[in-house]
């Protein structure tokens, strides 16, 4: 396992690559939850191309996944509680009712998910979640 620094600075360095706008073709939560998979060592196939929630949704279906969660419980270990996570691990809120997918965002340890946010107009990273609020699903990393 990583120790605590390497995976700050792992973490940092991902955020700071995805500090930009959502963008289903480009910047978005499957791409981001590989990133920073292969940042903390873990050896992850690419993502496919998509462009919209429904691109989304049908690679997801061609790779044999029903949802976001259980790509994730195929390549990670599942927390027994999102509130177990720690900095750098990986966690989903519910699926929205706009695209059916879950969002991803990377736990800071202290309750806080760094993802994008319907608030912030999907600008940038920002906190999302205080508290562990609306988390369904944690992976550790």
């Amino acid at each position: 396992m990583i120790d605590l620094r390497a995976r700050i600075a792992a973490t940092e360095g991902v955020i700071a690559r995805f500090d930009k706008p959502f963008d289903w073709a480009g910047a978005n939560c499957i791409r981001l939850a590989r990133a920073q998979g292969v940042a903390l060592g873990h050896d992850l196939p690419p993502v496919p191309m998509f462009r919209t929630p429904l691109g989304a949704r049908r690679a997801l279906k061609k790779h044999g996944f029903d949802s976001v969660s259980a790509m994730l419980d195929h390549y990670f270990l599942r927390l027994d509680a999102p509130a177990r996570a720690i900095f750098g691990d990986l966690v989903v809120g519910p699926a929205s009712e706009e695209h059916g997918l879950e969002a991803v965002g990377i736990a800071d340890g202290t309750g806080k998910v760094l993802g994008w946010h319907e608030a912030s107009g999907y600008a940038r990273l920002d906190t999302i979640m205080q508290a562990n609020a609306h988390l369904t699903g944690a992976w550790r990393l």
